[in-house]
């Protein structure tokens, strides 16, 4: 196996639906926590009353923080869920369009509203996934 890499076996799969109004990386990682999920991937389809992510600079290592207000289709979501502080963490990309086919996207943050959201999480086993600092890219990574 290349260097840098584990293999995981299959978990636990779960699928849900998000209430109206929740927060989709809040209920996400909750939902984790109650569940002992520890390394997950995670997809979403639906709709969001507001999106919240941000583009990470990588010259100043900050992440540039963007939202829109606008109602959006969720139209790509790709995550997972590895430990960051002791907690399962969200780490996920999405892209938004709005009525006109316009999209935006990056790096999802809290204080995404949800108007409708499917969700599908399949725990990976065999793996421990631990985010912790790097100082070549200043994110925290496995």
């Amino acid at each position: 196996m290349p260097a840098g890499f584990s293999e995981a076996t299959a978990g636990r799969a779960f699928v849900g639906r998000l209430e109206t109004g929740s927060d989709l990386v809040e209920e996400i990682e909750r939902f984790c926590a109650e569940q002992g999920i520890t390394a997950a991937q995670v997809t979403v389809i639906g709709a969001v009353r507001r999106a919240r992510y941000a583009y990470y600079e990588q010259d100043d290592h900050r992440y540039r923080e963007l939202e829109s207000d606008a109602h959006h289709e969720i139209v790509g979501f790709v995550g997972n869920i590895s430990l960051r502080e002791d907690r399962p963490f969200l780490h996920a990309h999405g892209t938004f369009a709005d009525a006109d086919g316009a999209t935006v996207g990056g790096h999802l943050l809290r204080g995404i509203e949800v108007f409708a959201a499917e969700v599908m999480i399949r725990e990976l086993g065999g793996v421990s996934l631990v985010r912790t600092p790097d100082e070549r890219t200043g994110l925290a990574l496995w």
